[in-house]
């Protein structure tokens, strides 16, 4: 593999050429370095090219690319990045100002130092103090003083960066005319670490440089690059330059249709409303929406591509600032180059939710995070033990941007009367609640409070519903199935919105069969968690759940190998976003079936998860050695609703587990041994199955019901049989 590239941009430099690939070659073979030269001729007049051909035949691991025209030091370092393999790039000047042998320091510091960029400082040791040296010091000045940064020679281009750092670096919005000038502020704005490096910058002995004694032109040309500069580094939204950048050189199969007349006008308002009535999310969630509008109708191996390219660059960030993964990873003799692909990420662990509350303050913590960008996750847990992790700005406005594209999936539109079934403002503060309420007031959402629903008010609830007349209605299953039950009431009132949108729990065949018919209206499920917002969401084909690829990574594992389609496997999620709290092969505790890769009628290139299954932790463990997942009882009990009202399955023991139930009137003796014979039959003779009759099954206090518990220690990835 190689593990170096030097990149040195050359115009009219027939007399230091040679020297330098001779230099860098030597530096390579005295390290036993597998590194390669990239001359880029920029256009030259003289005999530079000859000489530079010349060296490409001697040697292999020379190359020569070339400009029609003189282009400039920026764009001859693209040029010789977009040919370079290493997984290190340097960048020198050919001037042999920057002695080669000094590539080498660079080389060290950052295998040691971890960064993601090390820029070699020009010493003061035998440096002329000309004018240019004057200008050279003031600029420094300027740049710290213009981006607020501390650095000894911003100006330097003698660095050495990982190739994606480089790449992304070098990208700019801009059109400069020194852009060369900038490499260190742009590092510094996009988030990328850099270390300073002392390094020998010597007279320069043959030829000229381009900088006169006297630049004027030169001096009022940076000045316009500093002023197009501050608008780019300082004063715009920084953004996903790798989604944004990607869609460049990735066109997606059709364009999405944009928002027209008052509709264009009100989604304009909101996102630029946004401070008042949204807390950490910014105005930048309208910019990530129209990029996930665009890159869902990327091609599957385009998304796949994105998301390795994506992949890297976390698991890099990961290795050199999160303890976490740097000790797993080093225990397990992995570095960053050996994770390039989805498939590598098996080489890592997976990462519990015991060793996510053990290691979360500060092992889990980037020690580039910034807690002024960050927001407490609280999760209640499957069986009520709390869990916390944190989010960032820019993930929360990725979430936020996915779940208005999924909504839009189910025909519903920016300014369209909405109704959520949520718990609106449990666990926020005033200011919270208040901008919540002006969100909803722009949204045009009604919020009828889940735990709130009974049979004494429901016909309240369901007047303010058809009063709003909602496009969309989404919530907790658990909500939808209670609706259900009363559909004569639903009836009664009407209520024919354009799409449900159900989640939170699994919501059984029949029951979604059952609200479609009351409601006239279509079910779309989406899977979601606390600790990730929406994952994953149907479309309008109804065929699978896609998954939001441009921010996480789903498997689907089985004993720890991928499932095949049609099999149930335990879904472990990486967050592609998340650089504050990088959750890696993260256990979330679901399940669900896996699909084949054939594309989706919708068009989109999104991958897809099949049926969701529940939780991993809603195993039931028969005594006959066979697994039951939740779904299982949803559609076990199906054939039993004429007798019974609502049912939960608990599980404490190993070969015994209590079935709550509520009562109908048809509910008889000869019905309560058939459920008992026919679970029994399932989990085996030995099973030890109790029969509770109660009157109520209550929610949790945000609407949530779980119909299958269990309290039993039991890691799917170890469960090999199935029902």
């Amino acid at each position: 593999m190689m593990q170096l590239s030097v990149i040195a941009p050359c115009y009219n430099e027939e007399n230091n050429v040679k020297q330098l690939t001779e230099r860098l070659l030597a530096v390579f073979n005295k390290h036993e370095i597998a590194g390669e030269v990239i001359l880029v001729d920029d256009a030259s007049t003289d005999s530079t090219r000859e000489i530079a051909n010349k060296l490409v035949a001697l040697h292999q691991n020379v190359h020569c690319v070339r400009h029609d025209k003189n282009r400039g030091i920026a764009a001859g370092w693209v040029t010789g990045v977009e040919a370079a393999k290493g997984q290190f790039i340097c960048l020198i000047d050919s001037d042999l100002q920057n002695p080669p042998e000094e590539v080498w320091r660079l080389y060290r510091e950052i295998l040691w130092s971890k960064v993601d960029m090390v820029q070699g400082t020009r010493s003061h040791i035998g440096r002329m103090r000309d004018s240019r040296y004057l200008l050279s010091r003031g600029l420094n000045f300027i740049l710290n003083f213009m981006f607020g940064m501390k650095a000894i020679d911003n100006k330097s281009g003698f660095v050495i960066a990982y190739r994606e750092a480089l790449q992304d670096i070098l990208r700019s919005q801009g059109h400069y005319h020194y852009y060369n000038t900038f490499i260190r502020v742009a590092a510094a704005a996009k988030g990328y670490t850099v270390k300073e490096v002392e390094t020998l910058f010597q007279e320069r002995k043959v030829g000229k440089s381009y900088i006169k004694r006297f630049p004027i032109m030169l001096v009022v040309r940076v000045i316009e690059d500093c002023i197009k500069a501050v608008f780019e580094f300082r004063m715009r939204f920084q953004r996903d330059d790798v989604l944004e950048q990607f869609l460049t050189s990735h066109t997606p199969t059709r364009q999405p249709q944009g928002y027209l007349g008052w509709r264009k006008l009100w989604y304009k308002l909101y996102f630029w409303t946004m401070p008042i009535h949204a807390w950490m999310i910014t105005r930048r969630t309208k910019f990530y929406h129209k990029l996930l509008s665009s890159s869902q109708y990327l091609s599957q191996e385009d998304m796949r591509e994105l998301q390795e390219l994506k992949l890297r660059r976390l698991i890099r960030h990961a290795y050199h600032h999160v303890p976490y993964y740097s000790e797993m990873m080093n225990n397990l003799r992995l570095q960053p180059k050996d994770i390039s692909s989805l498939d590598d990420l098996r080489k890592l662990s997976m990462l519990s939710k015991k060793e996510l509350r053990e290691n979360l303050y500060f092992d889990l913590f980037s020690n580039t995070h910034d807690k002024k960008q960050m927001v407490r996750i609280c999760t209640s847990g499957s069986t009520g033990e709390p869990l916390v992790t944190y989010a960032e700005r820019r993930q929360l406005e990725m979430r936020w941007a996915s779940t208005l594209r999924a909504s839009e999936w189910t025909g519903w539109r920016f300014g369209d009367p909405q109704v959520r079934l949520w718990h609106q403002t449990i666990g926020m503060s005033f200011s919270q609640v208040l901008r919540e309420k002006i969100d909803a007031w722009f949204m045009n959402r009604l919020f009828i409070p889940a735990y709130e629903i009974r049979e004494d008010n429901i016909d309240d609830f369901l007047k303010k519903i058809k009063r709003h007349k909602p496009v969309l209605m989404d919530g907790y299953a658990e909500s939808f199935n209670f609706l259900a039950y009363y559909s004569q009431y639903a009836k009664k009132f009407d209520i024919q919105p354009k799409a449900i949108m159900s989640s939170a729990q699994v919501m059984p065949d029949h029951v979604r069969e059952k609200i479609q018919k009351t409601f006239s209206t279509q079910v779309f499920d989406k899977y979601g968690s606390r600790e990730f917002s929406g994952i994953a969401y149907e479309c309008e084909a109804h065929d699978g759940h896609h998954v939001m690829a441009e921010s996480y990574i789903v498997e689907l594992l089985v004993e720890n190998r991928p499932a095949e389609p049609g099999e149930i496997g335990e879904i472990v999620i990486t967050d592609l976003n998340n650089f504050s709290v990088p959750l890696i092969r993260y256990r979330i505790g679901d399940l669900a079936m896996a699909m084949d890769s054939k594309p989706c009628p919708c068009g989109r290139g999104l991958p897809k998860l099949g049926k969701i299954e529940g939780r991993a932790q809603a195993i039931i463990l028969g005594a006959n050695g066979v697994w039951l997942p939740g779904t299982f009882f949803s559609h076990y009990f199906k054939e039993y609703e004429f007798a019974l009202r609502q049912y939960q399955i608990v599980q404490s023991t190993k070969d015994a587990l209590t079935v709550k139930i509520i009562k109908n009137e048809s509910f008889s003796e000869e019905v309560q041994q058939e459920i008992l014979s026919g679970l029994k039959k399932f989990m085996g003779e030995s099973m030890k199955i109790t029969l509770e009759f109660v009157e109520s099954i209550p929610m949790g206090r945000t609407g949530k019901r779980a119909s299958v518990i269990s309290f039993m220690e039991t890691d799917f990835q170890n469960i090999s049989r199935e029902v």
